[in-house]
């Protein structure tokens, strides 16, 4: 394969890249260049990560030693798991076995893609000395820019100070690792950029930086996110028994709204599992429990007071107190999910629905299509996300399948063709997403398998699932 064709597999499909004419000259003057990329073990996978992951096979082919770094010291930092540095090596272990799923077993055996503990980076002097160095040759204020890359604002740095340290560490593992060529979504530009930027004064080689598409939330807009249950979402399950074991500090606690502490007083009051049920019924955002009881009621002492409620300012109160709870309990846990991020506008981290994850059965990934946000006409939406850059890249073509009333099967071999068609009202949003359900199942269906016939290698996810 010639410098020209390893040029164009690795930037196929790339969002952007920083900058080409360097990966010319890497290409010319390394035989194998070393790439990489970081992920903060923090949950089951969903399918934005076969984007990256696709990009890592064409790297191999083109040629290059690929580097998954398992970032458990960056997760404990940005707090995934509740800082449990245990459950993170649990999912980071599970993360290994997605790549072996996903076809890359030979790859792994033979070294050619490698995976690297974040852990064992920390263990040596000369890693702080990098991150030290690269803090030194970067302001406050550019390192509070980078603090997005942790799916955080520049501001919320001030509430943990150990936020400060991640930018810097995020750069020292490039440096640390000698990596050519740093992989990413567009969320992790910041990182890359302050890794190029600092390089000149510690002496070091610009790392050129390759960022893929971000995959947008089924709800509306926001991003898919990777989930500590299978099914999407924050584990309200198990913040519930956190709150649980902290109820007497919360009844005392002067932060909380004394409404809030009132409602925590109830519930310690009730019996375990009510309570419990209780709690994770609020967190999740919901006022129904197994489709059954309304919240209301459950939060009352007296079960029948609220049946009588009808009059709309007291549903609207109670709806207010329960907002504010859960926003209060939210932030205690240290969750950020502020009111404008929780909206229809991005994506509720707590929605089940918003992602489709890697062990979503074929029912599951119907379902969620089939609500997902995709108005007739307007082509800039999460189900033609997935068009573009998952099933074109993966199969090439899309075929509907509809009635000869409806205009008959009709078949695209490009996004642009589907995207004219659908700006023309010609496809509609229920056959399009019929028809990405089932090529989604199709592409998902050897890692379904694998896991399937490997048990083992998500049972330890799964058993964190449920403690």
């Amino acid at each position: 394969m010639d410098i020209t064709e390893r040029v164009e597999l690795v930037t196929e499909g790339a969002q952007e890249i920083v900058m080409e004419q360097e990966l010319w000259g890497l290409l010319q003057r390394k035989e194998r260049p070393r790439a990489y990329v970081g992920y903060e073990p923090s949950g089951f996978v969903h399918i934005g990560w076969l984007i990256i992951t696709r990009k890592l096979k064409q790297l191999l082919d083109a040629d290059f030693e690929v580097i998954v770094l398992l970032a458990d010291w960056h997760a404990f930092i940005n707090d995934k798991y509740g800082g449990d540095m245990e459950r993170i090596k649990t999912c980071g272990k599970y993360f290994m076995e997605c790549y072996r799923a996903y076809g890359l077993g030979t790859e792994i055996d033979s070294g050619r893609l490698k995976f690297m503990w974040a852990s064992d980076l920390a263990d040596r002097a000369q890693y702080w000395e990098t991150v030290l160095r690269v803090a030194k040759s970067a302001s406050l204020s550019r390192i509070r820019r980078a603090m997005t890359i942790m799916g955080r604002k520049e501001d919320e740095a001030d509430a943990d100070s150990s936020k400060f340290i991640y930018p810097s560490m995020q750069a020292a593992d490039i440096f640390d690792m000698g990596i050519d060529l740093a992989i990413g979504g567009t969320d992790q530009r910041h990182a890359h950029m302050l890794a190029r930027d600092v390089a000149e004064k510690l002496g070091r080689e610009k790392p050129i930086a390759l960022h893929t598409p971000l995959l947008s939330s089924l709800s509306k807009s926001g991003r898919m996110e990777m989930a500590s249950t299978s099914s999407g979402g924050l584990d309200h399950d198990a913040l519930a028994k956190r709150l649980e074991e902290d109820i007497p500090l919360l009844i005392k606690n002067g932060r909380l709204s004394g409404d809030t502490r009132d409602l925590i007083t109830g519930l310690s009051s009730m019996s375990p599992e009510k309570r419990h049920k209780a709690l994770e019924v609020l967190l999740a955002g919901r006022r129904r429990v197994g489709g059954k009881a309304p919240i209301y009621n459950i939060l009352q002492k007296d079960a029948n007071a609220m049946d009588s409620v009808t009059e709309p300012m007291e549903i609207k109160g109670i709806e207010r107190t329960l907002n504010l709870a859960r926003s209060e309990l939210l932030d205690y846990l240290g969750i950020d999910e502020d009111p404008e991020e929780a909206s229809d506008e991005k994506m509720s981290k707590s929605d089940p629905d918003s992602g489709i994850f890697l062990h979503d059965s074929p029912d599951d990934i119907r379902r969620k299509l089939k609500k997902a946000w995709c108005p007739e006409g307007v082509p800039d939406n999460p189900v033609m996300d997935i068009c573009a850059h998952i099933v074109f890249p993966f199969k090439g073509q899309l075929r509907i399948e509809r009635p000869e009333k409806w205009g008959g099967n009709v078949s695209f071999s490009s996004m642009e063709e589907l995207r004219s068609a659908f700006v023309n009202k010609e496809v509609h949003p229920q056959d399009l997403k019929k028809a990405v359900s089932e090529l989604l199942i199709s592409i998902l269906d050897p890692l379904r398998k694998y896991f399937e016939n490997n048990p083992g290698a998500i049972a330890g996810l799964s058993h964190i699932k449920k403690q």
